[in-house]
């Protein structure tokens, strides 16, 4: 190998290690001393609602009207079984709030594109879902995604989320996109 090609060779190879460090960096959740610890903020920015993890089988998400103790919306969590893993997966859930606490983000832990995201509009006691599979169709060259919250909201209307696809060569593809709710009813996805 001539001194050239060496300096290719390295070249890629610094480019691979940098690449993979930003992907590390970028990942749901972010390392920290508990990858298992839960992200974001359960309670609404206003105090009026939380999620609380159930424990009961099967495994899952609530979101509690705190005026009134009344479960409003229950999601099941990816992996309901109860048990001691399942359970530790579900604790470590985000809970994603603009400012306001009109729209929520709720992200489960991201494990090899396990889990889901979801969206929710909150408005005077009731909620309604934005299906995240309506926002972002799995393409046809992909063989599995997951879209995760990265970093969160930017404003009152828009968050930042990542779409990261194995596709069926099995190559890895990440995009970031911005999604504005300023319409809740007709998001929009913008690329960031």
């Amino acid at each position: 190998m001539n001194s050239q090609d060496l300096v290719k060779y390295l070249a890629a190879v610094i480019l691979t290690l940098l690449l993979l460090t930003i992907a590390a960096i970028g990942q749901n959740p972010p390392p920290t001393a508990d990858p298992y610890a839960p992200r974001g903020n359960p309670k609404s920015p206003d105090g009026g609602y939380q999620w609380m993890v159930r424990t009961s089988n099967p495994i899952g998400y609530e979101l509690l009207d705190l005026h009134n103790g009344k479960a409003l919306m229950t999601v099941n969590a990816y992996y309901p079984d109860v048990n001691g893993a399942n359970f530790q997966y579900a604790k470590a859930c985000g809970f994603f709030w603009n400012q306001d606490g009109t729209m929520v983000a709720l992200d489960e832990l991201n494990r090899r594109r396990a889990g889901h995201l979801y969206f929710f509009f909150v408005h005077d006691g009731k909620v309604q879902e934005i299906p995240v599979e309506a926002l972002f169709p799995l393409p046809p060259a992909a063989d599995e995604g997951r879209v995760v919250v990265d970093p969160g909201w930017l404003s009152q209307n828009k968050i930042r989320v990542r779409q990261t696809l194995k596709t069926k060569s099995g190559r890895f593809v990440s995009q970031s996109f911005v999604v504005d709710f300023a319409r809740p009813e007709e998001p929009k996805i913008l690329p960031d």
